[in-house]
């Protein structure tokens, strides 16, 4: 009986589909491949441009051995070294010494990134060429030049080991500033000194408080004065700074990798590690694992000396201390107090217990004056009816000035600079109508208190800003370097800061008289424990900045790799459908079922098991 022509039909191409249905997953698998594989080499690229980078100067003189090695994705900790040789200051030259050492913790299994700055001015005893010597822990890349001692001595303080060093000078942060495009960054208090004949000889500095646009030579001032306070809050001016360039230039890496690729690479000098392409994998490995973590700036614990109490006029770290210190380095750390902070926030304005708080009215003279600058201004002052009780006898700094966007017109914008009482502390009051700065970019956190939304932005667990929008301005009060205001201090002061003119309208925060709560207040830290956080120079900034967003590429090979992987299991799915369609049984008159070709399911189970690519790798 000749079969008819349907089953001809069904017989004939029934068992060609496999083939068809291979070929669509081969050529998908090909495709997908290809894809991945450009990936990978862009990937490989960004690390070859960046291994040439690094390569534009020599490596740091680091002696075999003295650098503990790493393997890709594991734990790491980074040195950042400010070295402040330079040619010539006013008569002599300077030679090199690290005037900012910063501890950076990358940790995975960890829920931050770590960041710990050493005090320059700790005694230590430095293993030098020509024998030991008890002084500054800066002098120990002087003794010799070569940063073998530096880590040696480090390790031997603290115990830790160093995986990867990076160092910047002076010279080069002025000109890196200058080919970034200059930073927006706070001055919190004037600083001011010229050499005239007689008079002490030190770097010349000329810059007036408030938020501004620093290029080069200005922010070279900035981070390097060394005078008229502590070394904690000369730290802590370096940090304010780097964290602004950090906050600014940030968001912007993405696209502009070979610009930025190219300025770090001819701003700073690394260890010989970071000038191969496995050392450079092996870090970004670390960094692709950590990318979500979050930075935390961890207080290193001194106690501060006053001059003349030692032959090195060195701060003092006790074996508690140093013990104390890197504990919290490495293993210490909570979230961001926001839930207190709220609280905080409602009982400052709903309670009336001033007493907690350290705070005193503002005289109406000072008021007036703000009044009587206000009223020349394009938009409302507003200024703090109450101010912090250990600096109120000391002058409020008022200053108005515009400050200019990128390619844009100039805003107005003013400046109130508060002392604490406390060596080198001042907090800000400040008012703008550009509304779009850096500086309020992604808040930590957002309260609402009466009639107004306070954005907040947190140091730690210290409220470090408090900005709010009104009247067409942001207002906005920034605490000092050392977050020594404390946290219901500050948000009391955004409170009670209110227009010096009334509005026509009237506004909804018209209460001058202070109403505060029981509120935990925050102790400014003593002077001994003071927070010691810096990020010590541009190098290290732009290692925490530029590594991270070079992982991208990785992140997103990843990403596509496993995409790849779940279409192949999507398509040897389909070809496992067509497979059992085109191998579908037939039955016989007597109900038995049998495979049309004859072929016994379990080696044909067998053989697909074998060429199963989603179970390469």
């Amino acid at each position: 009986m000749q079969p008819s022509c349907v089953g001809l039909k069904d017989d004939r191409y029934q068992p060609r589909r496999p083939r068809l249905a291979w070929r669509i997953a081969l050529g998908c698998a090909i495709v997908l491949l290809a894809s991945a594989a450009t990936t990978a080499v862009f990937g490989l690229d960004q690390i070859h441009k960046l291994r040439v980078a690094l390569s534009q100067n020599p490596s740091l003189s680091v002696a075999t051995g003295a650098l503990t090695p790493t393997g890709f994705g594991d734990p790491q900790t980074l040195l950042l070294v400010g070295n402040d040789q330079r040619e010539h200051t006013t008569t002599t030259p300077v030679l090199p010494h690290s005037n900012e050492m910063l501890l950076v913790r990358i940790d995975p299994s960890k829920p931050w990134i770590s960041m710990m700055s050493i005090p320059r001015e700790l005694e230590v005893t430095i293993q030098c060429p020509n024998g030991p010597v008890t002084t500054r822990l800066n002098y120990a890349l002087t003794c010799d030049g070569s940063f073998t001692t530096l880590v040696s001595t480090i390790e031997q303080l603290t115990g830790l080991s160093v995986n990867h060093v990076v160092m910047i000078d002076f010279n080069n942060f002025k000109r890196a500033v200058d080919e970034i495009g200059c930073v927006y960054s706070t001055i919190d208090e004037r600083y001011y000194h010229v050499n005239t004949p007689g008079s002490q000889q030190y770097q010349e500095i000329n810059l007036q408080p408030g938020y501004q646009d620093l290029c080069g030579a200005q922010a070279l001032q900035f981070v390097s004065y060394r005078h008229d306070d502590s070394s904690l809050v000369r730290d802590a001016r370096d940090q304010s700074f780097l964290l602004d360039v950090k906050k600014q230039y940030g968001p912007t890496l993405v696209d502009n990798l070979d610009k930025f690729e190219r300025i770090f690479g001819q701003s700073v000098q690394t260890d010989a590690g970071l000038h191969t392409t496995t050392g450079i994998e092996d870090l970004l490995g670390t960094l692709i694992s950590a990318a979500s973590l979050r930075v935390r700036q961890v207080q290193f614990q001194v106690t501060l000396q006053p001059n003349g109490s030692n032959p090195c006029n060195c701060d003092i770290a006790t074996p508690q201390q140093v013990s104390a210190s890197v504990d919290a380095f490495l293993y210490g750390g909570s979230s961001l107090p926001k839930h207190s902070t709220a609280a905080v926030a409602q009982a400052v304005h709903n309670n009336r217990v001033a007493a907690a708080l350290p705070l005193v009215a503002t005289p109406a003279q000072e008021v007036a004056q703000a009044g009587a600058a206000g009223a020349r201004a394009p938009f409302p002052y507003e200024y703090p009816r109450v101010q912090d009780k250990g600096g109120s006898v000391y002058p409020v700094d008022l200053r108005d000035y515009l400050i200019h966007p990128p390619g844009g017109a100039a805003f107005p914008i003013y400046v109130a600079v508060f002392a604490t009482g406390q060596l080198g502390q001042y907090y800000d009051v400040q008012g703008t109508t550009w509304t779009g700065a850096p500086l309020f970019d992604n808040p930590d956190q957002t309260v609402s208190v009466g009639g107004r939304t306070y954005d907040l932005y947190y140091e730690g667990q210290h409220i470090e800003t408090v900005a709010w929008h009104e009247h067409g301005a942001v207002y906005w009060v920034r605490n000092t370097l050392l977050d020594s205001v404390g946290n219901g201090e500050l948000l009391a002061i955004a409170e009670q800061t209110a227009p010096v003119i009334t509005q026509p309208t009237g506004s909804a925060h018209q209460r001058l008289a202070l109403r505060a709560a029981t509120v935990p207040v925050r102790h400014g830290a003593s002077q001994q424990t003071s927070l010691t956080q810096t990020l010590g120079a541009l190098g290290g900034l732009m290692v925490l900045c530029l590594v991270p967003v070079l992982a991208i590429p990785l992140i997103k090979r990843r990403r596509q790799l496993a995409e790849i992987r779940t279409q192949l299991a999507a398509s040897l799915h389909a070809e496992a459908r067509l497979t059992s369609a085109a191998n579908g049984v037939a039955r016989r008159a007597d109900g038995v079922a049998v495979r049309a070709d004859g072929v016994g399911p379990g080696a044909h189970g067998a053989a697909a098991r074998g060429h199963d690519p989603a179970r390469r790798g």
